[in-house]
This record gives structure tokens, sequence and C-alpha cells, in this order.
């Protein structure tokens, strides 16, 4: 049909097309939903048919049949009705299986046409306008509702006629929507929360106009949300994806502590575009994650202690802030990307011996004072568990540059083949940088559960001529197999001087002479042996502690140790013979002539 009349005022007609109807509504379900949607098309149809009844009502009588306004004004092709509406002599009004059904819906037609099958039936202006004419007839409340709809793939448009009265309690809900407002209370409270949505969003404009401000003003990450907490009054933390503070205000210590130990209590309450609930026993939280090219580097959290019922808009501030965040995070990257690119030229420069002179004069552009006395650490990451996959060794820099700065320790470091390479100042004695490296790597354990990490550090120095010396001995330093964290070289006393001072040719003209046939440890039993002999070495010569660490018997390591002598053609139960076999396995090992898995 092309056009559909859908009111009377006296002789005039107003008609509005199927298409009017249809962007009617599509507003109306975009606007105040698909459920209040319902009430509306049927009250409007109600008020359709009770001014439609008045016109065709004369001297109280009906001058058409039940139904067949519907067909005349286009509703319908056709209307059928069973049953009977009696009015009593006292006045009463009776339904008697009223029912019937509408043929060719206009209603059901437009909702197949442009949304598809439907799961509920969906003709309320055709049950409002039915409505409406009954109830102005009669003079009492009649509600006409669909049992059977085409637009949910019935046959045909079935509906039924009753007293208000009697169709509660089985269609309560159904009735309180129809029945519980006017069109204009509608239209009125459609406004209301348009214009609330309006006012919402020039409000989150300008909260998030607010804060990207800060980061172009080049402000940091706490007076960003110190500036958000002031204009929201939420408490607000900023966390890195392994639960390291980055900054955080209006929360207490005593509240901090709390968030600590209650993470495993939480209950997930569910999600809100990217924003997630929690809620636990003492605060409830909402979280939004921070996000740079679909990476998740952060996350901030808004908290609200005690629990209490969070405002629905509360997302979409947190979102902002999520944001901004990121924008602080890139630009806190540039400035990495930027320092760590003239920290990598100043350890080049010093590894290829390049105007080494003017290197310090670099050293005024650097975020904090640096001078002698220098160390120099190196660096090796390994996995705990075997994986394929390559360590990302720039993300590793990223982490080692936030706890650098978080314990103030003065270093500049670049990535040099498959290691880190650290060049600290020491500002403060050597053992308390030591303690501090400890920490950091503690820490970076704890963010990184599959790697584990090695440094050896070598002797102070104060002339930058010397770095390619402490270079070579914190290389020597790592590779001493003590499992430690952290290896010193000046705790190898005469052992780093040997592998630091005598040459390659030098060293294994020494272990030929020691190990005799030992030395030819590219034989994998000898090498075996020889293994066995530094771990017994290295255990005081005890049986126990060696059969524990090889995994032998107590009967297999003597045996072991007695073919060890035959072939050294010495005793390993001599003091200074075993002390000075020990230190020619370790200068091998320390040298990277000698390896052992």
């Amino acid at each position: 049909m092309s056009d559909l009349l859908i009111d009377s005022m006296g002789t005039k007609n107003i008609l509005m097309s199927a298409n009017a109807f249809l962007t009617l509504k599509n507003n109306l379900n975009k606007n105040i939903g698909s459920y209040k949607t319902k009430g509306f098309l049927f009250r409007f149809g109600k008020e359709f048919g009770m001014e439609s009844a008045k016109n065709h009502l004369k001297n109280g009588k009906r001058t058409k049949k039940v139904g067949k306004m519907h067909s005349r004004l286009g509703h319908v092709k056709d209307v059928t009705f069973t049953g009977e509406i009696l009015k009593h002599s006292d006045g009463t009004i009776e339904c008697i299986n009223a029912r019937g059904k509408w043929v060719e819906s206009f209603e059901a037609e437009l909702h197949v046409k442009n949304y598809g099958y439907a799961t509920e039936c969906i003709c309320h202006t055709l049950c409002g306008f039915a409505s409406g004419a009954l109830s102005y007839e009669y003079g009492e409340s009649i509600i006409a509702i669909e049992t059977k709809c085409v637009a949910k793939g019935d046959p045909c448009c079935e509906y039924e006629i009753r007293l208000e009265q009697d169709w509660l309690p089985e269609q309560e809900e159904l009735i309180n929507l129809y029945q519980n407002d006017n069109i204009l209370s509608e239209l009125e409270m459609t406004y209301d929360a348009l214009l609330h949505h309006k006012q919402m969003l020039e409000k989150i404009s300008k909260f998030h106009s607010q804060l990207t401000k800060k980061v172009t003003d080049k402000h940091s990450m706490d007076e960003i949300i110190r500036t958000a907490y002031q204009l929201l009054n939420i408490p607000i933390l900023i966390e890195d994806i392994h639960g390291n503070q980055l900054s955080q205000v209006g929360l207490t210590e005593k509240q901090l502590q709390t968030i600590k130990n209650s993470q495993s209590n939480l209950k997930y309450l569910g999600d809100k575009q990217s924003a997630s609930y929690y809620a636990g026993p003492s605060y409830e939280k909402l979280v939004s994650p921070v996000l740079i090219n679909n990476k998740n580097y952060a996350r901030c959290t808004f908290f609200y202690f005690p629990p209490q019922e969070i405002d629905d808009n509360d997302y979409l501030f947190l979102e902002r802030i999520s944001t901004v965040i990121a924008l602080c995070i890139l630009y806190e990257e540039a400035q990495f990307e930027e320092q760590r690119r003239m920290k990598s030229t100043i350890l080049e420069r010093l590894i290829h011996h390049q105007n080494i002179q003017d290197i310090e004069s670099y050293f005024k552009f650097l975020p904090f004072k640096f001078q002698p006395p220098f160390s120099t650490a190196v660096i090796h990451i390994d996995r705990i568990k075997p994986n394929n996959e390559m360590i990302d060794l720039h993300e590793q820099l990223i982490q080692l540059s936030a706890l650098i700065k978080k314990w103030e320790l003065p270093s500049i470091f670049a990535v040099v083949g498959e290691e880190i390479t650290l060049l600290t100042s020491q500002n403060i004695d050597k053992q308390a940088s030591i303690k501090k490296l400890n920490k950091i790597f503690q820490q970076m354990e704890k963010q990184n559960n599959n790697y584990k990490y090695t440094l050896g550090i070598s002797s102070a120095f104060t002339d930058l001529k010397q770095f390619d010396r402490t270079l070579k001995e914190a290389r020597i330093a790592l590779r001493f197999p003590n499992k430690q964290l952290i290896t010193d070289y000046e705790d190898l006393g005469i052992l780093g001087d040997i592998a630091t001072n005598m040459s390659v040719e030098q060293l294994h003209e020494m272990s030929k002479k020691t190990l005799k046939d030992l030395y030819h440890f590219d034989d994998p039993r000898k090498k075996e042996l020889l293994h066995t002999l530094y771990v017994y070495l290295l255990n005081g010569q005890r049986l126990k502690e060696t059969m524990e660490e090889l995994a032998l018997s107590i009967g297999g390591i003597q045996y072991r140790i007695k073919q060890i002598e035959e072939l050294l053609q010495v005793t390993v139960k001599n003091a200074s013979t075993s002390a000075y076999i020990l230190l020619v396995i370790q200068a091998l090992i320390l040298s990277g002539e000698l390896q052992f898995d």
C-alpha cells in the first residue's frame, strides 16, 4: 500500500505513507528502545481509534461492523470478528469469546520487509486502534491483544478482545506497558533523555579536551590524573601490564594495601564496551585497558570505597582517561627512543673506539647526572622453558628503563648482539649500585616469569678509554658459573686476572700441561669426566653433594674419580693440586673456551 490513513479530525483526514510510518518507528526504536516503542505505538493507535470511533458513532449507535474501520482506513485488507461484546442493562460490559483476524496487516508486512521475521507479535498500532475505538464506544477499558502474527511466521494475524481487568494477571506486563503513559509524556521523556544525553556528551567532550591539553602541554601522568580526579572525584590507579603502579590519586595507603591483598577475591560482574566491572567485599572497581596499536600497555582503574552503585556513564570517562594515558605513554616512548638512540650512540662509540675523548660532552644531554667512576655490566637473558619465540630485547629495554628510573640508578644501555650492555655511573659506592641492580633484576624476573637474567659487572674505572677492558671483564664475570644473578669481576680475584691477561694460546698451553688427556674435551667421554671432576672439586671433594648434583651413585662417582686420576697421573686429594686444576678449568670457562651444559 502506498498511503495509510492514520488520523481523522472532523471531515479532514491526515494521510501518512507506509515509509513515513517506518521512519517514525525506526526513530522511536533508536531513541527510546524497542520495548518502549511498543507502548508508544499502542497508545498512538489508541488515540487514533478513539477519534475514529467518535466520527462513526451517531446517536450512540455504531454505523459500521466491528473492525471495518481498519479496512476502510487501509490498516488491513479485511477483518473478521467472532463472539460478542455485550452491554447489560446494569451498565456492565461483557466480552464473550471476542476474537478475530486481521488480513494483510500493514504493520506485519512492513516489519517482515524491513526487519525480517520477529520473535513476538508486532501489530501494536492495530491493537491500540481496536482498543481505543471499542473503549470509546462502550465506555469501559477494552483491550485487543494480538495472539498470532504474520511477522513472526504465523499463517495470519489473530487478536483477542477482553476487558482490561479480565486480561490481568495473564498479560499484566503488556497491559502496564500499553496503559502506562500517553504519547505526550513519552515524547517528553524522549526529549529529556536526548537532552541528558547531549549534556553528557558535552561534559565528556570537555573532560577529554582538558586532559588532552595537559598531554600537549607536556604535563606528567601524575598531573593528568590529578586533573581527572578533581573533575570526577573518583580514585584512580594506573598500572602497567605487570601490576606495577605507574600513578595513583585519591587512594590512601590502607586502601592501596587492601587492593593489593584482595585481587583474588574480586568477582567479575561484566563488561560495558571496553570497561570491565569487578566487586569485592570492601570495594568495587571499573577497569579499562590502555591500548596502543591493539596491544595492551597498561590499565586504568576507578575504585569505589565502599561498594556502591556505579554511575552508568563512568565507563565513558574511564575510556577517555585510558586514551589520554595512551598518548602519555606514546610521548614517553618517543622520549625514550630519543634518549635510547643517544645512549646507544655513546656505547657504540666506546665499543668501536670512535672519538672517545669527545664522548663526555654528550653527558650533559642526559636527564641525570652521569660522571666517573663508572662500571660496565653485561646482561644475558635465557628462557626457563625454551620455545621458538625470539626474546623482544626492545621490550626488555623499556622495562629496564622504567625500573632504572624508579631506583635512580644513572645508567646508559644498549643492545649489543644478543645481550644488553650497561654503563653505570657510580655516584654512590659500587656495592650500593649492585644492590640496586639486584632489586631491579629481581623485579624483572617477576615481570617476566619465563626469563632468567644473569649479569656480569666489571671493576670500577674513571677513564672511558678503559671501557674495552671493562667490557671484557664484565663478559668474563658473566660466564662464571656460580648460579648467581650478579657476578662482580672483582670477586673473581686471581682467576679474573688469568682470564683477562692470559692469551688464548697461553691458556691452552697451561691446560694441556695440567689436564693431560682430559684436555681433549672435544671427546664427549673425556668432557663428561672433566665435568665430573669440576663438580667434584667445586663441592670440596664431597661425594654426597657431587652425587646429588650429577644424579649418580656414590660407586659411579668413585669409579669416575679413579679414571680421572689415572688420566691426570696425580691424586686429586692433594689440596694444592686440586685447587690448581679447578683454577685451570674455571679459566677455560671464563675465557669462553669451555662450556658445560
